[in-house]
């Protein structure tokens, strides 16, 4: 009797092969046999990794008719038009790939992947609107911060770390577990810092969105992190340690105010040479008291510091009222004033507080944004306490000011003699107008 010839069996064979019992070599995308005889092989259209075997004869026939219902519905997903072109008694089954397995705790997210996500989220949904809202909202600025420096947050790691210690600083002065996302916040702003410190030396076309999208993260961080949360700290010693890192973070848009005019950045620009503006009465009477106590001060005269202030004081204070809260204009002071006047704060000098007291007021007509909230008011008090009774009538209008109900606005209060400030071809940078 001769000895019966063994042969391994074709389980990935056409349907063709595999109807006429025949072996099939599964070449593709056409088998040696349907190639030879110039038959259709369903190799053409089968996926590598699927498998297509008859259905047990056992399983009833209502229950396959399901199940190849369902599953042929779910290959029609990875193959369109597939499923009609086989018989309805075939059923479709993915094709396990060795290697493949994955254990389920392989497969899931770990908890620092989890909260970086959820963090991620809540920007994208809320911290992005909390910084347009400092502006009256506009598609173009909202599409900026919520969707555009969302992109460059990806290709960039230092603005992307940033962006999730606002997010959790954010979070934070909501109320949402206060201490633990204030700790997060911190972790993803230094490692953010750390980060960024060597793009400041090489600036290229490819991180300059970047770069500023960062030092305008850092200013509002600044802002919320040294958010005043005890009466019995200095709102005056942290204002300066957040105008001296706002006046740090400027640097870039002094560097290249070409640049920033072409670029994306173009909407949150100030105008320069800022045009010339009239104020109300009650402004103008506050400006020349200011600079007639500057005349006594001869020292602080001849350091040429006093007279450039108040006149940076005048244009912040005419931005805030012009702009009326379509651009950010609340660091112009910042960066504009002769660090020279940053010191005389920093000892306390009547003059330099005062005029400090009066730029806080626009700082106040932002305190619904949280950003921004407590900060004018609690820097008028601190002030009006340090300053001597002869002083407070320099004051006087920021303390009525900020002692306004949280529903007045005065920012409808004042005018500017400027014909349509708001076009966009006035946009001429020279500050970081955050």
């Amino acid at each position: 009797m001769p000895q019966r010839r063994y042969h391994n069996k074709s389980r990935h064979g056409c349907l063709q092969c595999k109807n006429n019992r025949t072996k099939c070599d599964e070449d593709r995308p056409q088998c040696g046999r349907c190639r030879r005889i110039g038959s259709a092989c369903s190799l053409a259209t089968q996926p590598a990794n699927l498998v297509f075997v008859a259905p047990r004869n056992e399983m009833p026939s209502n229950q396959a008719r399901d199940d190849s219902s369902r599953i042929n519905h779910q290959s029609s997903s990875i193959s369109d038009g597939y499923s009609s072109q086989f018989p309805t008694d075939l059923i479709s089954v993915a094709a396990s790939t060795p290697g493949t397995e994955h254990s389920d705790m392989e497969c899931d997210f770990t908890d620092t992947e989890k909260e970086r996500l959820r963090l991620m989220n809540h920007y994208a949904l809320h911290t992005s609107r909390s910084i347009t809202d400092v502006i009256i909202p506009r598609d173009q600025i909202q599409s900026l911060w919520g969707e555009w420096v969302t992109e460059l947050a990806f290709k960039h790691n230092f603005l992307l770390h940033g962006l999730l210690g606002l997010s959790a600083l954010h979070l934070a002065l909501e109320g949402v577990s206060p201490q633990r996302h204030t700790v997060m916040a911190i972790q993803h702003h230094d490692l953010g810092v750390a980060m960024f410190r060597p793009h400041l030396s090489n600036i290229t076309p490819e991180n300059h969105d970047a770069v500023f999208a960062f030092s305008c993260v850092v200013v509002l961080y600044t802002f919320g992190i040294q958010r005043p949360s005890e009466p019995t700290e200095d709102p005056i010693d942290r204002l300066h340690q957040v105008f001296s890192l706002i006046r740090g973070s400027s640097f870039l848009v002094k560097a290249d105010h070409e640049t920033m005019v072409r670029s994306r950045w173009s909407a949150l620009m100030l105008p320069h040479p800022f045009p010339p503006t009239v104020l109300s009465a009650e402004l103008e009477d506050v400006l020349s008291k200011l600079l007639s106590r500057a005349t006594m001060a001869p020292e602080a005269a001849r350091m040429g510091i006093y007279e450039p202030t108040i006149q940076t004081l005048r244009h912040s204070l005419a931005m805030a009222i012009m702009y009326r809260r379509i651009k950010m204009t609340f660091s112009y002071f910042a960066v504009i004033c002769p660090s020279e006047f940053w010191s005389m704060v920093r000892i306390g000098e009547p003059l330099a507080l005062a005029i400090l007291a009066n730029y806080a007021v626009t700082l106040d007509w932002l305190r619904r944004n949280i950003w921004m909230a407590y900060w004018g008011r609690e820097i008028v008090v601190a002030v009006r306490k340090a300053l001597p009774l002869d002083w407070h009538e320099c004051i006087a209008w920021a303390v009525q000011e900020t002692e306004r109900p949280s529903e007045l606005d005065g920012l409808g209060r004042y005018s500017a003699s400027t014909s349509d400030p708001l076009q966009e071809n006035d946009q001429i940078t020279t500050s970081l107008a955050l």
